[in-house]
């Protein structure tokens, strides 16, 4: 058996840029063979590339994720030395896959031979039909696929879609700017497709919670679809800024501000890459910072191109593609970091505006946290740290409840008996907690609450987020 691979739109490329892709492809194939422990032969020929292993399903499994790569079938290889030979051949391969079902047949050929595939069809057809239940060429339940190249030819019933693309690598780098959210990892994921070799920064707001759950999201990208190459990751650790922008600027700006900020540094990670553009989750009215006007003064931070591949995606579609790439269930751990936005923010701001804001803040804060980053090699990372037992649905009733919300969204509405915190002072240690007592931390939608239980646990106070935060508590008791 053989694993038959049908190239993408790289066999329309010239020939020169062909060849380029063609062999940044089998690099890709062989890091990919590597990774599931497979030893193989490969063979490349008009368009298509033939692998020959000890396990062709799962290479299969694995290399129709290889980008660049359409379709893939199991096949059977036999040689021939005429149609009737051919034929015969095919008839012991396909007649227990059709017998008593409605069948097809298909074939094509390539190269110089001496009958037609309209011949291998009726021919093969013909001696078929009476095992089966009759032919059917619009609805078959089983095709006999017939492929004939030469002096060899390739049986098979099944074709097995690919992602196609270009080979990563065939395009440059980039770098994207990551949350562990949904968007961004699936933005990065198009990138990818696109033959662009992605690394990967991670402003970071929300701790050691955050770092985590991105890195779980990051490592299904890096172990699932970057053939060919180390992905990395940047952590820069963004709590400072973040304060900074609370103290000093308008609230109703301070998305943009920090969104700014996270721009100029993934600009100076993307320069020390020697990459060529930013990639983020943006789509159009998403959220306030993603209207076209605050869009467009957030790129004037930087000089450095800024890709958007999910611009006119709904955000069902966006959930919809992190299923089928694997990274839905990695996402749904990571929270929005509900400390991070504006009580009421602008969502057509002026650059003058946002420039003004800017100006209030120490003019070296990037160079500062740009001197502490953590890089990881995501296909050399072990994840030990287990957050999840953190996360409770329900509230113990000896529990103290504490909010982390302003103090304008405590006063709109609260749970009876919390009391209020700030999360900057929480963990200064200006409130004395007993760790004798449990304590649930809740927040606007579970993000910041989860960071201060991560951090209270590590001092030995039994400390919980409450799962979905304020948003999922109101739709439950109002249900």
């Amino acid at each position: 058996m053989v694993v038959l691979l049908r190239l993408g739109e790289l066999t329309i490329k010239s020939s020169r840029s062909r060849r380029r892709f063609e062999k940044m492809l089998m690099r890709n194939i062989e890091d990919a063979m590597r990774s599931c422990r497979l030893d193989y032969s490969a063979r490349l020929e008009g368009g298509r590339i033939f692998i020959y292993t000890s396990d062709e399903n799962k290479a299969a499994d694995t290399l129709r994720r290889v980008f660049g790569i359409k379709s893939l079938s199991i096949a059977q290889e036999v040689s021939y030395t005429d149609l009737e030979d051919l034929i015969a051949k095919a008839e012991e391969y396909f007649l227990e896959k059709i017998k008593g079902r409605r069948f097809a047949v298909r074939a094509r050929r390539a190269g110089r031979v001496e009958f037609t595939s309209i011949d291998v069809e009726r021919a093969l057809g013909a001696k078929l039909l009476k095992y089966a239940l009759r032919v059917d060429l619009e609805n078959p339940e089983v095709t006999a696929y017939v492929e004939v190249r030469g002096s060899r030819a390739y049986l098979f019933t099944n074709i097995l879609k690919a992602y196609g693309g270009l080979p990563i690598g065939s395009e440059g780098k980039a770098v994207a700017l990551v949350s562990g959210g949904f968007d961004s990892a699936v933005a990065a994921w198009f990138t990818l497709k696109r033959g662009v070799e992605v690394h990967y920064v991670l402003c970071n707001l929300g701790g050691p919670v955050q770092e985590a759950g991105t890195l779980h999201v990051l490592r299904v990208l890096a172990e699932r679809w970057s053939y060919g190459y180390r992905p990395r990751l940047y952590v820069v650790d963004f709590s400072e800024v973040l304060k900074d922008i609370r103290r000093k600027c308008d609230p109703s700006l301070s998305t943009l501000v920090l969104k700014r900020y996270m721009y100029r540094v993934a600009e100076a990670i993307a320069e020390k890459e020697a990459a060529e553009a930013i990639i983020t989750g943006d789509s159009i009215g998403q959220a306030a910072s993603q209207t076209l006007s605050n869009l467009q003064v957030s790129s004037a931070a930087v000089k450095t191109q800024i890709l958007r591949p999910l611009i006119g995606f709904d955000k069902d579609d966006i959930i919809a593609i992190a299923r089928e790439i694997g990274t839905y269930e990695a996402s749904m751990r990571v929270r929005e970091y509900c400390g991070a936005f504006s009580e009421r923010p602008r969502i057509r701001a002026k650059l003058s505006e946002v420039e003004k804001e800017e100006n209030k803040l120490e003019e070296s804060i990037v160079n500062k946290i740009m001197d502490k980053i953590k890089i990881y090699d995501l296909k050399n990372i072990t994840l030990e740290e287990n957050i999840e037992d953190l996360e409770i649905d329900n509230i113990p009733k000896e529990a103290l409840v504490v909010d982390l919300r302003s103090e304008e969204k405590f006063k709109s509405w609260s749970l009876p008996g919390s009391i209020r915190i700030d999360f900057d002072k929480l963990l200064e240690g200006s409130f004395a907690l007993d760790p004798n007592k449990p304590y649930v931390f809740v927040c606007e939608e579970g993000a910041l609450s989860m960071e201060a239980a991560y951090i209270l646990r590590k001092i030995g106070v039994r400390a919980y987020s409450l799962k979905g935060g304020v948003r999922r508590l109101r739709r439950k008791l109002s249900s």
